[in-house]
């Protein structure tokens, strides 16, 4: 279930003395710059438009720029372009970010790990290979290093074949590792 929508949050509010309120005629009005975002599990992704509105202090009636004077207006716009969207309203894009940043350092250290394996490898090390050319679908098969001389490598290969990569090592495998790569 992925809970995701648009919201919106009062970010800026300013006194606007001097407008009457139609509804119940007070000089108590506010002009208020919201930010409407959207969000994933209620976290900020993107901020994607700010609004404006004209609210009463004493009765609450909001009104729309376009349903007041000029004056009121154009003081509306001055004030919706000095206020700056809010940083935290980017905190899904710094997630995000920070998800891309950690799998490409993880698969970079996997990668390292790998090569030095393939570089140096050591007696005990288990090797996992990937057969295309197997009918079956057990195409992933082990190999134990049990010696290393120079430039030779003895393998032991294990009759046993998998139907995915495995993750750990069970006892009847034969192997007494509890995890591949060492």
């Amino acid at each position: 279930m992925i809970v995701y929508g648009w919201n919106s949050k009062e970010l800026k509010q300013a006194p606007f003395p001097g407008h009457i309120c139609p509804a119940c005629g007070a000089e108590n009005s506010f002009i208020v710059v919201d930010a409407s975002y959207f969000h994933v599990f209620w976290i900020p992704i993107f901020p994607y438009n700010k609004k404006l509105r004209i609210v009463c202090g004493d009765c609450g009636h909001t009104m729309k720029p376009k349903e007041v004077s000029q004056e009121v207006r154009q003081f509306a716009k001055q004030l919706k372009s000095k206020v700056k969207i809010p940083v935290w309203m980017f905190s899904g894009v710094g997630v995000v970010t920070l998800l891309i940043v950690y799998g490409i350092i993880s698969s970079f250290l996997n990668g390292q790990k790998e090569l030095e394996m393939l570089n140096d490898p050591q007696v005990n090390d288990i090797y996992f290979f990937y057969d295309s050319e197997e009918p079956t679908e057990y195409k992933y098969y082990l190999r134990k290093v049990v010696a290393v001389r120079g430039a030779s490598i003895d393998v032991s290969p294990y009759s046993f074949s998998y139907n995915m990569e495995p993750e750990e090592l069970e006892m009847e495998d034969g192997f007494f590792h509890s995890l591949l790569w060492g």
